[in-house]
């Protein structure tokens, strides 16, 4: 009887460390000193499957996703292809701008800190930004967790 309860315990210890993310255990980095969080990257890629030529017309730059200002802007050279070089280690959005400034589509967000030189980003606006996918996998999984927790289902609201 004594072992049942011990392979018992070990199943749920078991079974409740593996629903945690694995994240939750993972080393945390050693704190930065300030000097290296700013220091310089590179974002470079195309985007000639959206912008039409003349390619030099059109302009990419990438958009600081938490402050919200550009931390650096580029035209695409002949070939459709950019580079953005000298940015700071922040996470960032490419944009795609015609000749008039317009705003076509975004790609991203790239994360520079994890990766200091990002070079093969594609400016494709036809495809859903994977950012999307998270966001609608993050919900499904709070729904169903929702759903657990409360032992109930799911019921439009009224």
């Amino acid at each position: 009887m004594m072992m049942h309860k011990f392979v018992a315990k070990t199943l749920v210890v078991t079974m409740a460390l593996s629903s945690v993310p694995a994240v939750a255990f993972a080393q945390q980095p050693a704190a930065r000193p300030a000097a290296q969080t700013t220091q310089s990257t590179t974002l470079a890629g195309t985007a000639k499957d959206e912008a039409k030529k003349p390619f030099t017309e059109f302009t990419v730059r990438a958009r600081d996703v938490k402050a919200g200002t550009i931390g650096g802007s580029t035209p695409l050279d002949v070939q459709g292809n950019f580079s953005l070089i000298g940015l700071n280690t922040q996470n960032y959005l490419v944009e795609l701008l015609n000749k008039d400034g317009k705003v076509i589509c975004t790609e991203g967000p790239f994360d520079l800190s994890k990766q200091a030189i990002k070079s093969d980003v594609v400016v494709d606006c036809g495809g859903i930004p994977a950012a999307w996918w998270l966001v609608g996998a993050a919900a499904a999984a709070g729904i169903t967790a929702g759903i657990i927790a409360t032992g109930g289902t799911a019921s439009p609201s009224r």
